[in-house]
């Protein structure tokens, strides 16, 4: 075994500024919740691809080939 094959399969995602890994199969949804209750974080923004996600329906199912990251969401004022 080399080092390449420990994180082969894996992605890195952007969650409040920290880069979390994450498998590339891993179902979206699920694993954002469980990494959004852990932080507790909850209001945020998911982009995926360079685009803001409105509605959870519309997150890939899986990571995959797809550049997600999230923000929390602060309401001014």
């Amino acid at each position: 075994m080399n080092l390449g094959d420990i994180s082969e399969g894996k992605v890195k995602i952007m969650v409040a500024g920290s880069e979390v890994e994450v498998y590339k199969t891993d179902p979206v949804k699920a694993t954002l919740t469980r990494i959004l209750q852990e932080k507790g974080i909850d209001s945020f923004t998911i982009i995926v691809d360079g685009e803001e996600v409105t509605s959870t329906d519309d997150l890939p199912a899986i990571f995959n080939g797809h550049k997600v990251s999230v923000d929390r969401y602060v309401k001014a004022g």
